[in-house]
């Protein structure tokens, strides 16, 4: 994605996991579509689910944000190797799992190897890329959810660990670590993501959230937010066909 420059980036979410719905999404001009591996949707460890998707990406002139179930390195080389280029990890802890994900992307890591491994899958146009070490270190872009006040309580450490490129903020999870379940508008969950933005924009940590509303994405752009998602196709069709029926 391209966030580093300081350009910021707008997204929606496919539910349905459908390629069709990625290839519209895309060619509505979202920057990416989020795929919600945590939560639904097939196993991310069945490598074949993700051709059809980064086809229909590539067709839609866009690109995969997909959130894992967690950071497992295995899991992540081989979603990379299937051609995925951006990844989420979710409910992270500490700087050293985030370094351990970190370094399961790159082949080279700092002064030494990384712990990605070499295959043939799509990410290497099976087998036949070229510089394909070189390109894939410089292409991937991963990112941590911070969402659990043990994450907060390291998030300078996190924020710390080379080669991150993003942070995305969970106010819902952080609201029940809190005590202040679904209240993402309590002030004193307010108050820790501002916080947590604050501390990443201090950094240079790009970093990201969920608004569903244009006047407040505005905002949050102007607030220094380069990642937005802004949807999905689920609540539009809700939407529209809902105003449709109560206009009929």
């Amino acid at each position: 994605m391209s966030i580093e420059n300081g350009e910021f980036v707008l997204g929606a979410r496919a539910a349905t996991f459908s390629p069709t719905v990625v290839e519209i999404l895309g060619g509505l001009g979202l920057d990416f579509i989020w795929l919600d591996f945590e939560h639904t949707g097939p196993s991310p460890y069945d490598s074949t689910v993700f051709e059809g998707l980064t086809r229909a990406a590539e067709l839609g002139g866009t690109e995969l944000l997909v959130r894992l179930p967690s950071g497992d390195p295995p899991l992540i080389r081989k979603v990379l190797d299937a051609g995925v280029r951006n990844l989420l990890i979710p409910r992270v802890d500490s700087a050293e799992e985030v370094r351990e994900a970190v370094k399961a992307t790159r082949f080279v890591y700092g002064d030494g190897p990384g712990e990605r491994g070499m295959a043939s899958g799509r990410s290497k146009s099976w087998g036949h890329a070229e510089n394909y070490v070189q390109t894939e270190d410089e292409q991937i872009c991963l990112g941590v959810m911070i969402e659990k006040m043990s994450a907060v309580d390291e998030l300078d450490e996190i924020l710390a660990v080379p080669e991150l490129d993003f942070v995305f903020i969970g106010p819902s999870d952080l609201s029940v670590q809190m005590g202040h379940p679904t209240n993402n508008s309590h002030p004193d969950v307010v108050q820790q993501v501002e916080a947590i933005r604050d501390a990443c924009l201090n950094v240079g940590v790009p970093v990201g959230r969920i608004t569903h509303d244009p006047a407040a994405a505005t905002e949050a752009i102007d607030d220094g937010y380069q990642i937005l998602r802004i949807g999905g196709e689920l609540e539009a069709a809700q939407k529209t066909l809902q105003e449709r029926l109560r206009q009929i």
